[in-house]
């Protein structure tokens, strides 16, 4: 299921989505995060970085020498190649974008909800 697939992967930003969209569409070359930045037009990289640590942890992408590449796993090239098609259609890709802020939002809430209870 991909609403399953990206909750427990924590892909929670269009960033994310795009990035890994990226990596999926180019599977054969290895990238650095400014490489990554200029293709993907995003002006910052530290964000960037923030972003593959994300990925790293929740076992999408690995880095070697600074060069990332898409975790190479059966299961997830075929969840991946579920999201990119899903993506390509306008109305499921606004769904899965509104599903990605629904989620980080409510996340955002919940942690605030905790901190004002301290």
């Amino acid at each position: 299921d991909l609403t399953e697939f990206i909750r427990a992967r924590h892909i929670d930003s269009f960033q994310k989505l795009r990035l890994l969209a990226f990596l999926h569409r180019n599977p054969e070359t290895s990238w650095t995060s400014q490489e990554m930045a200029e293709r993907l037009y995003l002006g910052d990289v530290p964000l960037l970085e923030s972003i593959i640590a994300d990925l790293r942890s929740a076992g999408l992408v690995d880095c070697v020498a600074n060069r990332c590449t898409l975790h190479d796993e059966a299961d997830l090239r075929s969840c991946l190649q579920c999201l990119a098609e899903t993506c390509e259609d306008p109305l499921a890709r606004q769904q899965i974008l509104e599903q990605v802020t629904h989620d980080t939002s409510y996340a955002k809430r919940y942690q605030e909800s905790i901190h004002e209870t301290d």
